[in-house]
């Protein structure tokens, strides 16, 4: 079984959907789910929007 990344973690204790996310963050549901899923890695403005919109930091889900 694939394991949780820290974003998909940090999300469900958010308690928001993929899609919230996304449209909170203003990038397409697609692209947010490549960063939880580990895909890609997020620049570091992005990576900061998304941390905020869970109410965490960047360092805490990727150490950057």
């Amino acid at each position: 079984m694939k394991q949780d990344t820290a974003l998909k973690a940090a999300r469900k204790q958010s308690g928001k959907t993929q899609q919230q996310v996304a449209d909170e963050i203003l990038i397409n549901i697609r692209l947010y789910q490549k960063h939880e899923n580990g895909e890609v890695l997020p620049n570091v403005k992005l990576a900061n929007r998304i941390a905020r919109a869970l109410g965490t930091t960047s360092e805490k889900l990727w150490g950057f």
